[in-house]
């Protein structure tokens, strides 16, 4: 007789203990967490399995141990499929709330408040779920105005919710705290507040939340923003900037004077006219673009590692494509898969992609030392007529294409080719593609240019007695 395994019991226990932990804190995103750490679910079921058949071995039973039963594997594949689901939809920024959460009404209430900020070096903004529009002004009041949004199935639930989260602004030692209290909600509906802060400009302005777009501009301090599920943007701010967020659909910096450091995973980025370094780490999956940033940018990801020393020109990239122009080097780019383009750049150049054609066209003279490798790749190399180099151009499976002429010649190896030359004194320029074309050719040459075609010949006039 099998006996009975104990590991469905308690994983119904481990899931009726986390509905429960949401119905006592519905600000706790569950299906969020689940979309994510859903697999767990499956370790700990097949840990306490194992853990039966090593307790039935010693207790020598172990033929009377229970395996996974038709039912059981057609559970563990419909787990994988959805958790699977969920989780690509979560990266896609598809967030689950459950049906119950359609219940009720919004009832709607006003916010205001207004408090002197004669001593303070600091304001602090703590709030969970809501929009913050931050404006620095050539005032000394902390003025906050809004409305708070409050779901409920009737009005007397919302006014309790209402009544048990007041708007606070406290004032401790150089900083003030304005708070929402939304964690206080003493209702299972959902709270959310879109304020409006009118600052002293000359403040420093922390933001910590957890669902919401920040809005921050015209503050001569630093700022700092800390969020879950948040937007960020900053606008005219005078000194240095960072930023924290687990997920964003938008971070826009613009007019910084300061530094920037921003940290977390989203979809797109804008940064424009950065005064002081730039460091990004984190997964993004949208649009960058970076334009004129004063000093070094250092952008990483798991698939890309970016470093320029200045950039007075942009950079656009998505998953698939980087472009450049007008970039101060040293430059050093390391990416997976990514066509890359790059143009008008100086000092040095080390890039490396492991799928993608690349394409460099350096315009400044005199060049800049130039090493790019691809395991799978085009690469093309356009050279002014005029600069000198050292050449070596090299493919181990493709075909080598000079367009630049003399004093450049190609060699041949049986499925690899090589071109090779030396014009005047300058920079080392080496390329080399696994698998791929390479093709030198001067700036301005006619292979830039589209080929016109050819004009038919005139026929021949028949001719006629006279």
């Amino acid at each position: 007789m099998r006996r009975r395994s104990v590991t469905g019991p308690i994983l119904l226990i481990l899931l009726g203990g986390a509905f429960l932990i949401y119905n006592l804190r519905p600000d706790i995103q569950l299906f969020d967490l689940l979309s994510q750490y859903w697999p767990f679910l499956l370790i700990a079921w097949g840990s306490l399995r194992l853990v039966e058949v090593f307790v039935d071995y010693f207790r020598g039973s172990l033929q009377h141990a229970s395996g996974f039963t038709g039912g059981e594997v057609v559970l563990i594949v419909f787990i994988c499929f959805i958790g699977w689901g969920a989780f690509e939809a979560h990266s896609h920024g598809i967030h689950f709330r459950p049906a119950w959460e359609a219940f009720g009404e919004h009832y709607d209430y006003n916010v205001s408040d207004q408090k002197p900020a004669l001593a303070a070096a600091k304001v602090v903004f703590e709030t969970n779920r809501g929009n913050l529009k931050v404006i620095g002004a050539d005032t000394t009041d902390i003025k906050v105005t809004g409305r708070k949004s409050i779901q409920a199935l009737n009005q007397s639930e919302a006014d309790r919710g209402n009544d048990s989260t007041p708007l606070e602004i406290v004032a401790q030692g150089d900083t003030i705290t304005v708070r929402t209290n939304q964690d206080r909600n003493t209702t299972s509906g959902k709270i959310s507040e879109d304020l409006e802060i009118t600052v002293p400009n000359r403040l420093n302005v922390e933001v910590h939340g957890n669902y919401g777009d920040y809005d921050v501009s015209e503050v001569k301090g630093n700022v700092e923003v800390q969020g879950d599920r948040s937007d960020v943007r900053l606008n005219k701010i005078g000194g240095n900037a960072r930023i924290e967020l687990q997920r964003s659909d938008l971070v826009r910096a613009a007019d910084l004077s300061g530094k920037l450091d921003l940290q977390g995973k989203g979809s797109d980025l804008e940064l424009e006219n950065i005064g002081g370094e730039v460091t990004i780490n984190g997964s993004y999956s949208g649009n960058l673009e970076f334009k004129n940033v004063a000093k070094p940018l250092h952008f990483e990801s798991p698939n890309t590692d970016l470093r320029v020393a200045a950039l007075p020109g942009q950079i656009s990239m998505d998953l698939g494509e980087l472009t450049g122009n007008n970039l101060v080097g040293p430059i050093h780019l390391v990416t997976k898969s990514k066509d890359v383009k790059i143009e008008d750049f100086s000092n040095s150049l080390d890039l490396e992609t492991e799928r993608g054609d690349i394409e460099l066209d350096p315009k400044h003279m005199p060049l800049a030392k130039i090493d790019a490798r691809s395991r799978s790749g085009q690469i093309s190399l356009i050279l002014p007529d005029k600069a000198g180099f050292q050449l070596v151009a090299t493919t181990d499976h493709g075909d080598a294409v000079n367009d630049f002429g003399a004093p450049i010649q190609k060699e041949t190896d049986g499925r690899a080719s090589s071109l090779k030359g030396t014009v005047g004194q300058g920079a080392s320029i080496r390329v080399v593609t696994e698998r791929g074309t390479v093709t030198v050719r001067k700036e301005g040459s006619d292979a830039d240019a589209p080929e016109k075609p050819e004009k038919p010949e005139k026929p021949e006039k028949p001719e006629t007695e006279t």
